[in-house]
């Protein structure tokens, strides 16, 4: 019997990848959807790199949208904190490696939330692929990126 309730807990439990990157995509515009980012990922902060990963870029948009500057810094210092986590948990992940470069190729420098930025470009310009989950939304941000040269740009949107 118990281990039926854990065989059910198991899956009851695990994260719905596909909601949370629809989510995602509506957040990136939508600030109700923020909200909804948060609460869908941080029940599974502990059990998967990239809800981890997804909850640190909602903290990244709540600091985008806030109007005060210490809710700014708090939401983005837990942003930051948050997606090196998710690194640290699985590295070769192209999904989290681009969450965390796209969050720190656009902080501002005097936060100095840019210490990755050099790594995950590299990591993303040698392993990502146009069967990301997410390849839409990379292939944009990549095409918008003032960090890449005309010739990096091209190469990671013609895969």
């Amino acid at each position: 019997m118990l281990w039926i309730f854990s065989f059910v807990s198991f899956f009851v439990s695990e994260p719905n990848l596909p909601q949370i990157r629809e989510t995602y995509k509506s957040a990136l515009t939508n600030e109700s959807s923020v909200t909804t980012l948060i609460s869908i990922t941080q029940p599974h902060l502990n059990q998967s790199a990239t809800s981890r990963a997804f909850y640190a870029t909602a903290k990244a948009l709540e600091a985008r949208n806030a109007t005060w500057v210490s809710t700014k810094l708090s939401n983005a210092k837990i942003a930051y904190n948050q997606l090196n986590t998710s690194v640290s948990k699985a590295p070769n992940d192209g999904e989290i490696r681009f969450l965390r470069y796209s969050f720190e190729s656009r902080t501002p420098s005097l936060l100095d939330m840019k210490a990755h930025v050099k790594e995950d470009k590299a990591f993303l310009l040698k392993n990502i692929k146009s069967s990301e989950p997410l390849w839409s939304i990379m292939k944009a941000f990549f095409n918008n990126c003032n960090d890449l040269t005309a010739a990096e740009k091209k190469s990671l949107i013609t895969r």
